[in-house]
């Protein structure tokens, strides 16, 4: 029999609260009765520790500095790989460091891939409501290793999942005198204060907080947009002397901002500034408890900012990889398969890149995700592959090739027609006879893409930003059709590996499940988002009822799945994060059609079930492309279709036919646009923006008009989150741009 760690207690006793004298007597007892059962259980993971063992740990004394990071999901885990690679293999006289790993869901994502003997696993302290706003576990783990650690190393290097170490980070690592090192944020993102600017609603309780005048904090410029600003900085790469407990009262502060709902509801209005309250918090405390002179700051190439390459100016710009030590990649990996053509990369780091890259598209020993245009799925099995939605993987082709030269392709199965998934088959059955199997109602979607052909040629152009073509593609079929269609189910095997494909229609008419028992994998296409779905799109779609989103997303929970693969963004990994997640977005969506069919029942227009229905809050689902509104408007007119009631709107005459008649009663296109600024000022943006419409009706040549108009339209975009709201808005201020440049040339020439 095999001894209990004593590093299996520690995780047992971390899930305790520690609140009061009683449950530390629970503790006590605890501890003594899991000494008591250790001879019947299994040793946990070696590296797992908290501060009652650290003792434990050997610091190298030639070396007084220790990485920390954080792991809350998935493909944290994959990039904290590949950070450990870079440390352990490029480094130089710091590849020996320990580094700390606080798990932000231990009990879902135990880091088991993780075992290097210098990496110390630390479960986040239990208890915490804040883990899920956005980046907040950076503190609050910071400030956890940093009470660990803080007599045993001089510097402590923070580094995100999203960050490889590709150098020596001596820079990082902090001399006599110095207690940070530290740079500029990349872009002012409507966050950070220009230098003399007086702090709006969002930093002046940060600022009162922590006694600090922001006409004596230090200037800063930003690395990107290179703006003076007043001193903040960058969170992903930092390094601190962690005697000095700033990262404890990072935590702490961020925790008092966080619990103030009355700070949130008025300065956190949009994600972008609840995304980067951490940073803005630490920027703080760092102007308030760290003078200027003990500050290094870092060269870019010790945090360069890698997606945004291509704004820097040329004298920041990286010739190559090898001259950058340290890269924040941030999303690139998981979006942009194609990120090594970005910049130069020579021989070795070439092909270290490729295996690192390589092993981080495995989502486990049988399979492999890669995003392009939409997300592709490689599975390996002992008599060949087979790959699942075949266009994502085709703008970076090598990955996937480099698995086939050893398991070559046997079959390619198609979870909906959308060109983003089914394209470029020819190009992956290179003249094979090969299977290519989807749901019969494949080709319906083309032939309906055909048929509308002109419209999409209008609405995509806006969806791109390019100009419409001057006669639209006559035939958008595919290049290569499936040759295996099935109605209602299918199962494919290969490999003792067996595919069952279920004809599950929702966001289009063939749409597919796939799912693998052997390796409890369900493949839900375009079915899930993560976000709120587009049960009607903008771009124009075919109906998209929304039971049969339910009943797809019914269909795949009901295999209790461990990989939940979607057709866009990174997987949902792991049953209770699947259940918790995916669950409560189909319960949401459930919800917001219940109460759309009751709404209409009792008689309730479409735009007050609008402005009425919202999720309850146990359901916190993003609106980054579909909102809830929306898909109210969408349920609304799926089942009654376009007549509100409102006789006027059985006529051919549009109410903005009368828009001209309106702004003469109003008294005059001036007085209206009077009342424009006035709902402008008051944030009644979209009743001003409707104003515009009629006073624009009636008199399309005012100037005045359109540029109160591009003011609204702005004002709309600002800190918007949602995609698609973002992409319609910025086509409209474009229009008007371009109404004002046309208006200005015409008074300049008459003048």
């Amino acid at each position: 029999m095999n001894l209990l760690s004593d590093n299996h207690i520690i995780i047992c006793i971390l899930v305790l609260n520690y609140k009061n004298i009683m449950m530390k007597q629970i503790h006590f007892f605890l501890t003594c009765f899991l000494a008591l059962i250790c001879l019947s259980a299994t040793p946990a993971l070696s590296n797992t520790i908290n501060s009652e063992n650290i003792d434990k740990l050997k610091f190298d004394s030639k070396n007084e500095l220790a990485f920390v990071t954080y792991v809350s999901n998935d493909r944290n885990e994959r990039f904290v790989k590949a950070l450990i690679k870079g440390i352990r293999e490029l480094s130089k006289d710091y590849k020996d460091s320990k580094i700390f790993i606080v798990l932000g869901n231990e009990n879902n994502f135990p880091c088991k891939s993780i075992n290097d003997e210098n990496a110390v696993l630390i479960p986040i302290e239990a208890d915490n409501p804040f883990l899920d706003y956005p980046l907040a576990i950076k503190a609050f783990a910071a400030a956890q290793v940093e009470q660990l650690v803080k007599n045993k190393v001089k510097t402590l290097v923070w580094v995100d999942p999203g960050v490889l170490i590709l150098n020596s980070v001596e820079p990082l690592d902090l001399k006599d005198g110095e207690k940070l090192a530290a740079r500029a944020v990349s872009l002012t993102n409507n966050i950070a204060l220009k230098k003399g600017v007086e702090p709006d609603s969002y930093w002046t309780p940060l600022y009162k907080k922590m006694g600090l005048d922001y006409q004596k904090i230090p200037t800063i410029k930003t690395i990107v947009d290179e703006e003076e600003i007043q001193a903040y900085y960058n969170c992903e790469v930092f390094s601190v002397d962690p005697s000095l407990g700033i990262l404890s009262e990072w935590a702490e502060l961020l925790t008092v901002f966080l619990e103030d709902e009355e700070y949130q509801s008025r300065a956190c209005t949009d994600f972008r500034r609840r995304l980067f309250l951490h940073q803005a918090v630490l920027s703080c405390l760092i102007n308030s408890k760290i003078s200027k002179e003990t500050i290094k700051e870092l060269p870019i190439n010790y945090g360069y900012p890698f997606n945004s390459h291509d704004r820097l100016s040329e004298e920041k710009k990286a010739s190559s990889f090898e001259d950058i030590s340290v890269v924040i990649f941030d999303y690139a990996w998981e979006r942009i398969p194609t990120w090594t053509n970005k910049i130069k990369i020579n021989t070795p780091l070439k092909e270290w890149f490729f295996d690192t890259y390589l092993d981080y598209l495995k989502l486990a020993e049988n399979f492999y995700r890669i995003e392009g245009s939409s997300n592709s799925y490689l599975v390996v099995t002992n008599d060949g592959s087979v790959i699942i939605d075949p266009a994502g993987a085709s703008v970076a082709p090598e990955y996937f090739e480099s698995i086939l030269e050893k398991h070559p392709l046997k079959a390619i199965l198609l979870t909906h027609a959308h060109q983003d998934h089914s394209d470029h088959i020819a190009k992956w059955k290179d003249g094979k006879d090969i299977p290519v199997i989807a749901q019969r109602e494949f080709k319906e979607y083309f032939n309906y893409q055909e048929r509308l052909a002109g419209h999409f040629n209008i609405r995509n152009s806006i969806w791109s930003g390019q100009p419409p073509l001057d006669e639209p593609e006559p035939n958008l079929a595919p290049r290569y059709e499936p040759t295996l269609f099935f109605t209602d189910e299918y199962e494919y095997e290969l490999g003792g590996i067996h595919f069952k494909m279920i004809h599950t229609p929702g966001e289009t008419p063939d749409h597919t499940t796939i799912w693998i028992p052997e390796l409890e994998a369900v493949f839900v296409g375009d079915n899930y988002y993560r976000y709120f779905i587009n049960n009607a799109t903008f771009r124009g779609t075919m109906n998209r009822p929304v039971l049969g989103y339910l009943k797809a997303l019914d269909t795949a929970l009901s295999f209790n799945p461990k990989f939940f693969l979607m057709g866009h963004l990174s997987p949902v990994i792991s049953k209770g994060k699947i259940q918790e997640t995916v669950g409560d977005f189909r319960d949401a969506l459930r919800f917001i059609h219940d109460e759309t069919v009751k709404g209409i029942n009792e008689g309730k227009d479409m735009y007050t079930l609008m402005k009425e229905i919202r999720p309850p809050e146990d359901y916190p689902i993003g609106e980054y492309f579909g909102k809830v509104s929306w898909c109210v408007r969408g349920i609304y007119q799926e089942y009654v279709g376009w007549f509100d009631g409102n006789p006027a709107s059985m006529y051919e005459t549009q109410i903005t036919d009368i828009y001209p008649e309106l702004v003469q009663l109003s008294g005059g296109a001036e007085l209206v646009n009077k009342q424009i600024e006035t709902f402008t000022k008051n944030q009644e943006y979209v009743k001003a923006l409707y104003l515009t419409d009629i006073v624009l009706k009636a008199v399309p040549e005012q100037k005045e008009s359109w540029e109160l108009r591009l003011k609204v339209l702005e004002a709309l975009r600002q800190g918007l989150y949602n995609y698609i709201q973002f992409i319609f808005l910025d086509h409209s201020i474009k229009e008007a741009k371009q109404h004002i440049e046309n208006l200005t040339k015409a008074q300049n020439k008459n003048n």
